[in-house]
Protein backbone atom coordinates (compact mmCIF):
# COMPACT_ATOMS: atom_id res chain seq x y z
CA UNK A 1 0.00 0.00 0.00
CA UNK A 2 1.04 3.60 -0.81
CA UNK A 3 1.85 6.17 2.51
CA UNK A 4 1.21 9.71 1.58
CA UNK A 5 3.71 11.86 3.89
CA UNK A 6 3.72 15.25 4.72
CA UNK A 7 5.41 14.91 8.46
CA UNK A 8 7.69 18.06 8.18
CA UNK A 9 10.40 15.61 9.92
CA UNK A 10 10.86 13.38 6.73
CA UNK A 11 11.80 16.79 4.19
CA UNK A 12 15.48 16.50 4.34
CA UNK A 13 15.35 12.23 3.34
CA UNK A 14 12.35 13.19 0.46
CA UNK A 15 14.14 16.00 -0.72
CA UNK A 16 17.44 14.03 -0.79
CA UNK A 17 15.58 11.80 -3.20
CA UNK A 18 14.26 14.36 -5.47
CA UNK A 19 17.20 16.41 -5.94
CA UNK A 20 19.15 14.59 -8.17
CA UNK A 21 16.37 13.91 -10.32
CA UNK A 22 14.62 17.45 -10.41
CA UNK A 23 17.99 19.70 -10.97
CA UNK A 24 16.45 21.43 -8.20
CA UNK A 25 18.33 23.55 -5.40
CA UNK A 26 15.73 24.31 -2.52
CA UNK A 27 15.54 25.48 1.02
CA UNK A 28 13.75 22.91 2.62
CA UNK A 29 12.99 25.33 5.44
CA UNK A 30 10.67 27.16 3.46
CA UNK A 31 9.38 24.21 1.10
CA UNK A 32 6.76 21.85 1.89
CA UNK A 33 5.79 18.34 0.41
CA UNK A 34 3.97 15.51 -0.32
CA UNK A 35 5.90 12.46 -0.25
CA UNK A 36 4.98 8.36 -1.31
CA UNK A 37 6.48 5.44 -0.29
CA UNK A 38 5.65 1.93 -0.21
CA UNK A 39 7.24 -0.62 1.92
CA UNK A 40 9.66 2.07 2.84
CA UNK A 41 10.64 3.15 -0.53
CA UNK A 42 10.51 6.56 -1.68
CA UNK A 43 8.16 6.22 -5.36
CA UNK A 44 7.46 10.01 -5.75
CA UNK A 45 7.47 13.29 -4.35
CA UNK A 46 6.10 16.34 -4.80
CA UNK A 47 7.77 19.50 -3.46
CA UNK A 48 6.54 23.38 -3.08
CA UNK A 49 8.58 26.30 -3.01
CA UNK A 50 9.06 29.90 -3.31
CA UNK A 51 5.53 30.64 -2.12
CA UNK A 52 4.77 34.44 -2.46
CA UNK A 53 0.80 34.14 -1.16
CA UNK A 54 -0.10 34.47 -4.87
CA UNK A 55 2.25 31.62 -6.30
CA UNK A 56 3.99 28.41 -5.26
CA UNK A 57 6.56 26.75 -7.49
CA UNK A 58 6.12 23.09 -7.99
CA UNK A 59 8.66 19.96 -8.35
CA UNK A 60 7.87 16.95 -9.19
CA UNK A 61 10.16 13.05 -9.68
CA UNK A 62 8.41 10.07 -9.71
CA UNK A 63 9.64 6.55 -10.11
CA UNK A 64 6.07 4.69 -10.87
CA UNK A 65 3.16 6.15 -12.76
CA UNK A 66 0.97 4.49 -9.71
CA UNK A 67 2.00 8.07 -8.03
CA UNK A 68 -0.42 9.16 -10.85
CA UNK A 69 -3.84 8.57 -9.50
CA UNK A 70 -6.76 11.29 -9.09
CA UNK A 71 -6.69 11.56 -5.46
CA UNK A 72 -2.80 12.43 -5.04
CA UNK A 73 -3.18 14.82 -8.13
CA UNK A 74 -6.35 16.56 -5.99
CA UNK A 75 -4.06 16.54 -2.88
CA UNK A 76 -1.47 18.12 -4.98
CA UNK A 77 -3.71 21.39 -6.16
CA UNK A 78 -5.68 21.12 -2.98
CA UNK A 79 -2.67 22.15 -1.28
CA UNK A 80 -1.47 24.67 -3.93
CA UNK A 81 -5.02 25.91 -4.11
CA UNK A 82 -7.07 25.69 -1.03
CA UNK A 83 -4.46 25.03 2.25
CA UNK A 84 -2.33 27.52 0.84
CA UNK A 85 -4.48 29.62 -1.56
CA UNK A 86 -2.43 30.83 -4.17
CA UNK A 87 -3.76 32.42 -7.57
CA UNK A 88 -1.49 30.49 -9.93
CA UNK A 89 1.19 27.25 -9.67
CA UNK A 90 4.47 27.44 -11.51
CA UNK A 91 5.52 23.93 -13.22
CA UNK A 92 9.37 23.47 -15.53
CA UNK A 93 10.00 20.43 -17.07
CA UNK A 94 13.34 19.60 -19.31
CA UNK A 95 11.47 20.87 -22.93
CA UNK A 96 12.92 18.10 -24.49
CA UNK A 97 11.15 15.44 -22.47
CA UNK A 98 7.88 14.86 -23.92
CA UNK A 99 6.36 12.07 -21.30
CA UNK A 100 6.55 14.47 -18.65
CA UNK A 101 5.45 17.57 -20.95
CA UNK A 102 2.18 15.41 -21.51
CA UNK A 103 2.52 14.61 -17.77
CA UNK A 104 2.23 18.83 -17.06
CA UNK A 105 -0.44 19.12 -19.94
CA UNK A 106 -2.46 16.63 -19.11
CA UNK A 107 -3.40 17.76 -15.55
CA UNK A 108 -3.96 20.59 -16.92
CA UNK A 109 -1.05 23.19 -16.90
CA UNK A 110 -0.41 25.77 -19.55
CA UNK A 111 3.13 26.50 -21.55
CA UNK A 112 3.82 29.65 -21.29
CA UNK A 113 7.29 29.59 -22.63
CA UNK A 114 10.87 28.32 -22.98
CA UNK A 115 13.71 29.38 -20.69
CA UNK A 116 17.06 28.50 -23.26
CA UNK A 117 19.82 26.73 -21.72
CA UNK A 118 18.54 27.26 -17.81
CA UNK A 119 20.34 24.01 -17.04
CA UNK A 120 23.63 22.77 -17.51
CA UNK A 121 24.33 18.65 -17.13
CA UNK A 122 26.42 16.92 -17.79
CA UNK A 123 28.23 19.57 -19.79
CA UNK A 124 25.04 20.21 -21.79
CA UNK A 125 22.96 22.85 -22.17
CA UNK A 126 19.09 21.96 -21.26
CA UNK A 127 15.92 24.78 -21.93
CA UNK A 128 13.44 24.64 -19.74
CA UNK A 129 9.78 24.78 -20.79
CA UNK A 130 7.98 26.85 -18.42
CA UNK A 131 4.47 25.78 -17.12
CA UNK A 132 1.34 27.93 -14.83
CA UNK A 133 -2.11 27.57 -14.10
CA UNK A 134 -4.72 29.94 -12.38
CA UNK A 135 -6.65 28.65 -9.54
CA UNK A 136 -10.14 29.40 -11.75
CA UNK A 137 -8.12 26.94 -14.55
CA UNK A 138 -7.60 24.05 -12.09
CA UNK A 139 -10.55 21.01 -12.63
CA UNK A 140 -8.87 19.04 -9.50
CA UNK A 141 -10.80 21.03 -6.83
Amino acid sequence: MIETITDKKYIDKFYNWLEPRADVDLDTATSSYIGFEENGKILGVIFFSNYDKHNIFLHVALDTPKICRKKNIQLMFDYVFNQAKCKRVTATCDNNYNRIKKLVEGVGFKKEGTIRNMINRDNKNIDIAVYGMLDNECRWI
